[in-house]
């Protein structure tokens, strides 16, 4: 032990046949699905990389796993499906306002957490793109 502190230090715990202890907590960033699935594990099989850096990676619940790694798809990340709320959100590829649901115009698919929702597309249009009156009259 004292020669892997000596000469070993940046790779202790392989030096020393030992991992360290997890104080950050135990839920670490899966990166083999790729970004199709992102998810958290806490199997106790985080890579050595991770333990070596406890404070980035590892957290002590699956939401802050997700929060901190994989903001951008919250649900799949916690395992949630989503459903649409037949709300309203804009689209602004489109450039008018879509429906949270799936399927067919003028549903745009479910909305992201950060999407504001409104009543209905009037209201939507209203708020998000007040300079053009196109929003109300365009389709998806």
């Amino acid at each position: 032990e004292e020669c892997c502190k000596k000469f070993y230090e940046w790779d202790l715990y392989t030096c020393t046949g030992t991992r360290p202890k997890l104080t950050h907590g135990d839920y670490y960033p899966d990166w083999s699905g790729g970004s199709s699935n992102p998810t958290c594990l806490n199997d106790n099989k985080m890579p050595e990389y991770m333990l070596n850096n406890q404070a980035w990676y590892l957290s002590t619940t699956l939401r802050k796993c997700c929060e901190r790694h994989f903001f951008w798809d919250m649900n799949q990340c916690m395992g949630i499906s989503a459903e649409g709320t037949e709300k309203w959100y804009i689209d602004y590829l489109a450039l008018t306002c879509v429906k949270d649901c799936e399927g067919v115009s003028p549903c745009g698919g479910v909305a992201e957490a950060w999407d504001e929702l409104f009543k209905d597309k009037k209201e939507c249009c209203e708020v998000k793109m007040p300079w053009t009156r196109k929003c109300l009259r365009t389709e998806i």
